[in-house]
């Protein structure tokens, strides 16, 4: 037998060993039993009746009272006495225009007065003579309303210098600003020397012991609080305890939110003026379902949410992921809350992730969940 022949024969016998191998395998791959369960966290659903509902709204302080203070008349300002962080208390003089016309006038009308005061006087001597001259019968009585016709007239002529001095002195009380209010000075916008016209704002006065709350709040919101209610406010630097105080009852077409008008307590940290704020408020929502972390969510058809249910099998310790479709009714930050066709203490699968898929055989983690 040749080196060929033989060659090939046993290039047969091995392509025929090969082929068995094969053979062999495949059937035990047919042969071969289910993949074993894979273990997944689980919780089981606790149907309520309700969801408390913590919600945060923002807000702005401001003093109930803010004021730009300028003076009533034009003038060359004199001396500011006031400067940006001062404290003031009512009735505190600020500023001053110069007043060395009015007050030269306010000299020229006094001794008007006085004048006018002294012809009076005499006036109603000569008067007070010439009655009882005519009550002798030695004037006539043309002559007796002669002297009383020039007494009325020296007593108007008294009375309108006097209110001659007095114009003039409402005018000086023009040339002075006065604080209206207990506050702080926030801005101060002209010095010594400027001419500032009437009504031009020269400083701002902020009333910064009385401050409060502005806060835009949702109709259904603001229609569930009550004067007085007291609300947490959250200003940063610590939380402080409002009052709720009136609302607008009135609908922002912007916002459209109501706004609400809260006053500070005192108790707890100190807040200030144009700060920003936010107010914790505690809500119900009557709706029947279960909470589930955003995690066991999984986006199904056309937007729609799904949940992966363990449903049991017969003989068979393991169960078959189902899912099941739910609506959101609210969301928080790490759960969501839900409702859909599902029975109380359901088992749900916890985290719906890439590895999940719908007919897969699972078994439920130990101590998972809220078994």
């Amino acid at each position: 037998m040749t080196n060929a022949r033989l060659a090939l024969i046993a290039l047969t016998l091995l392509g025929l060993i090969l082929i068995a191998a094969i053979s062999w395998r495949a059937d035990a791959v047919d042969e071969a039993p289910d993949a074993s369960p894979v273990p997944v966290p689980i919780l089981r659903v606790q149907m309520q009746d309700h969801l408390e509902i913590s919600s945060t709204w923002p807000g702005t302080i401001s003093a109930r009272r803010q004021s730009h203070l300028g003076f009533e008349r034009s003038g060359l300002i004199k001396r500011v006495y006031v400067d940006t962080g001062d404290f003031v208390k009512k009735g505190d003089r600020l500023a001053s225009l110069n007043t060395t016309a009015q007050s030269a006038d306010l000299a020229a009308a006094k001794a008007i007065s006085a004048q006018s005061q002294a012809a009076l006087n005499i006036s109603a001597a000569t008067a007070k003579r010439q009655q009882s001259l005519a009550n002798s019968g030695h004037i006539s009585s043309q002559r007796l309303e002669e002297f009383l016709a020039n007494q009325a007239s020296a007593d108007a002529a008294l009375g309108a210098a006097k209110a001659q001095a007095n114009a003039i002195l409402a005018r000086l009380s023009l040339s002075h600003i006065i604080a209206p209010y207990d506050g702080t000075i926030t801005a101060r916008h002209m010095d010594e020397g400027t001419i500032a016209g009437p009504g031009a704002a020269v400083l701002e006065l902020v009333e910064s012991e009385h401050l409060e709350l502005k806060v835009g709040l949702p109709v259904n919101i603001a229609s569930s609080l009550a004067l007085g209610d007291l609300v947490q406010v959250n200003i940063g630097h610590g939380v402080i305890q409002a009052k709720m105080r009136r609302s607008t009852n009135v609908v922002n077409p912007v916002t459209q939110t109501v706004d609400t008008i809260f006053n500070f307590t005192g108790e707890g940290a100190k807040p200030v003026s144009g700060q920003s704020a936010r107010i914790q408020l505690q809500d119900q929502l009557l709706q029947r379902g279960f909470l589930v972390p955003i995690s066991a969510l999984r986006e199904g058809n056309r937007g729609l949410w799904s949940l992966y249910t363990l449903l049991p099998q017969k003989d068979d310790q393991a169960y078959i992921l189902s899912p099941v479709p739910v609506e959101i009714i609210h969301a928080g930050e790490r759960e969501v809350y839900v409702r859909g066709p599902i029975k109380n203490g359901s088992m749900i699968l916890r985290a719906a992730g890439q590895n999940t898929s719908v007919g897969m055989r699972v078994l439920p983690m130990t101590g998972s969940g809220n078994e």
